[in-house]
């Protein structure tokens, strides 16, 4: 399933997940031997969606891979095919012919065919998983880098008039709404056209009005209404809204919850209310099904992180499946979504290529398309530890950050720092994140008192003093199973320790609007036998998880709950 809703109830749609033809490409061959117009004989099949990482005798395969797979159209139709996440390079065929290029992993992308013929077509995906100092993330990167078509690809057969995007806006005055919606309706057609556009909440008709669409054009139809007494999403208590709507032959279902997002005396307030943030760092990851997440596992997941006490989850360190993002706008909890410029080893020489700026742009667009009508989000990060000491880093964040700002006015922009006593990008944001592992990197926890201090007075000195500070990431590793009469390193009873302490310094800082204990789960590392990058890994994972990576829980676990179920506004 693509959502836990159904986005179209008229137009015809087709998952083409199942076996595809597959083949690794090491030598980088097939484009020059043309392998997107004549398939060699010598593939195997790859389920679609999946992660080739997971497969036998592919588990360290980084490079180009391809795929295959043959449709057939009843009638001559114009199809709409949706790739909803593929990693790293994506370049599509369609019999033979280069329909395009997609570079991401976490966000869809699409090709509109105009009058495609009846009968059976191939089409050829060739992907491209490799890392390298320019793309997102870096060649560097504290996950494991897997590769494949992650999420599923669809097929949608529209007709000559269909509507090509819906977006709802809304302004809150307590309980009313000023409610814009726009709808953009698209002609295939080589002659004029007209449609009746209705608009629905659930059953109900709101609006309906007559639409003129000239041969070949895009009309954008904006309808504003005043809806009175709306029921107001929030925290644990969620209400949800189906906006429909329907043209002659075609239709498009959203789904958005009516809730203000504001900042206060260092708190994120939700409808006027202050909420202090008990999250958890989430990948989105599993080492049976790697970032090709089935939806069953999703509802595991939330249950886990529900019992766990948590009202807000952090999408570490990527745009993540809207079915995820569904789940928590039906359970009223929070969610900060970012992209993967994950910097602890970002070159400053990176920051500055505009390439990687351009990549870094795109991506935030399309996360911002992707998630603009979860009430969950309520955050846009635009990048997780970088060097924010330096102008470089300052040069392109302020970029980011202008350009979310013009995508979207109604939530917080925010980052993670590792960098708390130097940061120079603290002004640029509404929200500030803060990443560090006393007790586990460096001293012990107790080392949290003083940097606060520290960074509470700087943040004064640089006029931010009143914007909410956010403890993103802190922890320990502990290995499941491993536990003794006394904490020690890799055990779970120090990772609890730890965990518990710097709950407890947090919470006692009134500046401190909130924690992300990282992290959710434990995760595959990305560990290469010729490289020095995370060597401290054991077992090959990430184990900074308060459940191991298939989900039993470990003492902190127990720990978290116990304070996170303990903690009132």
């Amino acid at each position: 399933m693509l959502r836990t809703f159904q986005e179209h109830n008229i137009r015809a749609t087709e998952l083409l997940n199942g076996p595809w033809d597959f083949l690794k490409d090491p030598s980088n061959v097939g484009v020059q031997e043309k392998w997107y117009e004549r398939f060699p004989q010598a593939s195997h099949s790859m389920y679609v969606p999946s992660c080739w990482n997971n497969e036998l005798n592919m588990y360290d395969y980084e490079g180009v891979a391809w795929y295959r797979k043959m449709i057939r159209i009843e009638d001559n139709q114009h199809v709409r095919l949706i790739f909803h996440a593929v990693l790293g390079h994506a370049d599509v065929y369609l019999d033979g012919r280069h329909l395009g290029y997609h570079f991401g992993g976490y966000t869809p992308f699409e090709f509109v065919l105009h009058s495609l013929p009846k009968g059976d077509h191939e089409v050829i995906v060739r992907t491209d998983s490799t890392l390298d100092r320019l793309t997102i993330p870096t060649e560097h990167v504290d996950w494991f880098h897997y590769g494949g078509i992650i999420r599923p690809v669809e097929l949608q057969c529209i007709p000559d008039l269909y509507i090509e995007k819906m977006k709802v806006d809304y302004e809150l005055n307590e309980a009313n709404a000023e409610v814009c919606i726009q709808v953009s309706i698209k002609s295939l057609s080589q002659i004029e056209m007209t449609t009746a556009l209705t608009l629905f909440e659930g059953n109900l008709e709101f609006h309906s009005e007559q639409v003129r669409v000239d041969a070949g054009e895009t009309v954008n139809c904006m309808v504003k209404l005043q809806w009175n007494d709306v029921r107001l999403w929030n925290v644990g208590r969620p209400e949800l809204y189906t906006i429909q709507a329907k043209i002659n032959f075609d239709d498009k279902v959203e789904r958005i919850g009516f809730r203000q997002i504001e900042t206060k005396d260092h708190r994120i307030l939700i409808n006027g209310l202050p909420v202090y943030l008990k999250g958890v760092n989430r990948h989105e990851e599993h080492p049976e099904w790697g970032f090709a997440f089935p939806p069953k596992l999703m509802h595991k997941d939330l249950d886990i992180i529900r019992e766990l006490g948590c009202n807000t989850v952090r999408g570490s360190h990527y745009p993540q499946s809207p079915y995820w993002l569904d789940l928590l706008d039906e359970n009223g909890i929070l969610f900060w979504s970012e992209i993967p410029v994950w910097g602890a080893f970002l070159p400053n020489e990176t920051v500055k290529e505009e390439l990687f700026q351009m990549r870094a742009l795109s991506m935030l667009e399309e996360m911002v398309r992707l998630h603009y009508h979860h009430p969950s989000v309520i955050f846009w990060s635009v990048h997780n530890e970088i060097d924010s000491r330096t102008q470089d880093a300052y040069k392109m964040t302020e970029r980011l950050v202008s350009s979310l700002r013009q995508l979207d006015t109604s939530r917080l922009i925010t980052f993670a720092t590792m960098y708390p006593l130097e940061d120079i990008l603290l002004p640029l944001f509404d929200v500030i994140g803060i990443n560090k592992y006393y007790g586990w990197y460096e001293g012990d926890v107790d080392g949290f008192k003083d940097m606060l201090k520290l960074f509470h007075e700087r943040a004064e000195s640089m006029g931010c003093a009143d914007k909410p500070v956010l403890m993103t990431e802190f922890g320990g590793a502990g290995i499941f199973g491993d536990v003794g009469w006394e904490p020690r390193l890799f055990s779970e009873d120090y990772q609890a320790k730890i965990v518990s302490e710097a709950l407890a310094i947090f919470r006692d800082d009134p500046k401190i609007g909130g924690t992300y204990v990282w992290q959710f789960a434990d995760i595959r590392g990305d560990l290469k036998s010729n490289s020095t990058y995370f060597r401290d890994r054991a077992r090959s994972f990430n184990n900074k998880g308060l459940v191991n990576e298939y989900r039993r829980p470990k003492q902190s676990f127990r720990e978290v709950q116990r304070i996170y179920h303990s903690w009132t506004e």
